[in-house]
């Protein structure tokens, strides 16, 4: 049994930043870009199995953040007055300088451009049982791109 313990630095979820259009979100609580796959499969004669290819995409990001700013009231007031729908880029960053991921591949930046809220997006709310006001919202994208870390190897 060998002594060797080995110890790991993961990524600390909490050292990143995400900007809205260029300007910091400085009061973000979380964030998640999500790449999905859309398939297509196809099944032969004589094959047990399907064959299965990527045909397209969707992307989706997820932000929560506690409202200090009116970005969304303002993104609402001019669809209605001029029925055009907001978009907007998010950059996502992985900045944890002390994990291993960094150590071995450098800091990650996404960017999402295309971005188009939907869902529900909540105008005002009054409660009780909470302290402050805070934002979920969900965007759909166009594009992603990834810049900076080093080059993966083979």
């Amino acid at each position: 049994m060998s002594d060797k313990v080995d110890l790991r630095n993961h990524i600390d979820c909490t050292q990143g930043k995400v900007f809205l259009d260029g300007e910091e979100c400085t009061d973000a609580t979380s964030y998640s870009i999500i790449f999905t796959p859309i398939i297509s499969s196809t099944k032969t004669l004589g094959h047990t199995g399907e064959d299965t290819r990527w045909k397209g995409h969707n992307i989706k990001v997820n932000l929560s953040e506690y409202r200090s700013k009116p970005w969304l009231k303002n993104a609402i007031k001019n669809y209605l007055e001029n029925g055009k729908t907001p978009v907007f880029t998010i950059q996502g960053m992985d900045m944890d300088t002390q994990s291993d991921y960094y150590a071995d591949y450098g800091g990650q930046t996404v960017t999402v451009t295309g971005c188009v809220p939907i869902g529900d997006i909540t105008v005002l709310a009054q409660d009780v049982n909470s302290e402050f006001m805070q934002d979920t919202i969900t965007f759909a994208g166009k594009d992603l791109s990834f810049s900076g870390g080093k080059e993966s190897e083979g």
